[in-house]
């Protein structure tokens, strides 16, 4: 016997719920079991990868003889050495632009030298350079930069080397003037902070912030107008006929490696 018309619809529910079911509960199992093997899928990755990358380099390494690595890692450090050298070509080509700059500019004798060792500290700021007395070196000769700005002054002499006495070093003394001003305004000196102070200038004396402090030329190897460094403030206890002046230097002895020594022409070897 056939079943009814309604005995089948009610059939066809039945097995549409049932299907529907079916579905939900699929998708929750699936939501259930992508939270219960999260925590397990990291590390199971993390370890595949490892075991990957040692694979690759252990199959990689039979590839490669000793003798062969031993080329790799000679051929990067000559390119570490050649990377240095090019460096050093290209900061010395840049200085002697500038210092071809300045000797055409001033017309000043003077000997090239570079920087062997520096001594820097609170109490110190000196550094060494490869030429002396055979090169025409004298003790007191001005010691610049490229561009001509005052770093110092010689204090040692050698036949081959000699001591600089940097503008910052606490013993170290310069006769200053303003830029375009004849006059001397007082001796600068190395003070605290790799600063310097101009003391005991008098107060009738205009100088203020920015002010560009060149050397007056009072010292017979050392020739007026050259840079050494700007007014960053200037003090006046209450009272007192003088004013102070705190001088920050236009240059670093930790920067430089090449420096020039003005000599006179009676002093060339």
């Amino acid at each position: 016997m056939k079943p009814s018309a309604t005995g089948r619809k009610r059939f066809r529910r039945w097995i549409t719920l049932f299907g529907m079911i079916l579905v939900a509960l699929f998708f929750s199992f699936q939501g259930l079991l992508t939270m219960v093997m999260r925590p397990i899928a990291a590390p199971l990755s993390a370890l595949g990868s490892w075991i990957s990358d040692n694979v690759f380099w252990w199959q990689e390494s039979k590839t490669i003889s000793a003798e062969a690595l031993e080329d790799l890692y000679d051929d990067r450090r000559q390119l570490a050495i050649d990377a240095q050298a090019f460096e050093e070509l290209r900061e010395e080509n840049e200085l002697l632009k500038k210092e071809l700059s300045f000797v055409e500019r001033s017309g000043t004798p003077y000997v090239s030298a570079r920087v062997l060792a520096k001594s820097i500290s609170h109490s110190m700021n000196r550094f060494i350079i490869d030429v002396g007395s055979s090169e025409g070196v004298q003790l007191g000769s001005a010691v610049v930069s490229g561009e001509g700005i005052f770093v110092g002054k010689i204090v040692e002499l050698g036949a081959h080397s000699a001591t600089v006495s940097a503008i910052t070093d606490p013993t170290h003394s310069i006769a200053v003037s303003l830029l375009n001003e004849s006059r001397t305004i007082g001796v600068a000196t190395g003070s605290v902070g790799d600063l310097l102070k101009i003391e005991f200038i008098p107060t009738d004396e205009t100088i203020g912030e920015n002010d560009l402090v060149v050397t007056s030329g009072l010292e017979s190897l050392i020739p007026s107008g050259l840079l050494v460094g700007v007014v960053n403030t200037v003090q006046q206890e209450t009272g007192s006929p003088f004013q102070q002046a705190i001088v920050e230097p236009l240059t670093d002895i930790r920067r430089l490696s090449l420096v020039l020594v003005l000599t006179s022409p009676d002093s060339q070897p």
